[in-house]
């Protein structure tokens, strides 16, 4: 019993907790279960939100987080190799089950299809103008001709350069990669000549 850790969990009762959802893992037979906010579960999974005290409302492994019966020591040392609440948190966000509505998982794939369209629209250019679509144009494009779907599965950066590749396949939208740029600032103006060879090299 640790009256510390359960101080700062509100009961799971009250109404004020609409956006608090039990993540459960079941693993060398027993339940271990945590209790994280529910909007931030999937930001976490695909790598938007890294910050774990965002997404978890307290550090603490339950076995049954609704009575309140938090997990023994020993059971956690026996199905994970170690009693470090942290690192079993990590684990049980990462492979646990737990219950989204519908709307809300239609809001977050909608929110992760605008995030993936806006890394997209920075990652390439017209050829001919050589300057960015407007990321309208992308979102269209992705919507009606691509069909593309966000997927929980990834991050928006990894959907985003798989969409680039399809794109500079497509013979019916022309695009190239935009240019990195880099700006420089040398004290010494005898290294220029020096660094310029090594940005060519």
């Amino acid at each position: 019993w640790r009256p510390n850790n359960m101080s700062r969990l509100q009961p799971v009762g009250q109404k004020k907790l609409t956006n608090i959802c039990v993540v459960r893992y079941k693993r060398s037979g027993k339940r271990f279960e945590v209790a994280a906010y529910r909007n931030t579960v999937l930001a976490w999974r695909n790598g938007n939100q890294t910050d774990l005290d965002e997404v978890l409302q307290a550090h603490t492994i339950f076995s049954n987080l609704e009575k309140g019966d938090i997990a023994k020591s020993e059971d956690l040392i026996e199905a994970f190799g170690t009693d470090n609440e942290d690192v079993v948190c990590v684990e049980v966000l990462n492979k646990g089950e737990f219950q989204v509505s519908e709307e809300e998982r239609q809001a977050h794939l909608e929110q992760l299809f605008k995030d993936v369209a806006a890394r997209v629209t920075d990652m390439v250019v017209n050829p001919e103008t050589q300057k960015p679509y407007p990321l309208s144009t992308i979102e269209r494009y992705l919507r009606e001709t691509l069909h593309f779907a966000p997927t929980d599965t990834q991050s928006a950066k990894q959907q985003a350069l798989v969409v680039v590749r399809q794109l500079e396949q497509a013979a019916d939208f022309p695009v190239m990669r935009a240019q990195m740029r880099l700006r420089l600032r040398v004290p010494d103006r005898a290294a220029v000549p020096r660094v310029q060879q090594a940005l060519h090299e």
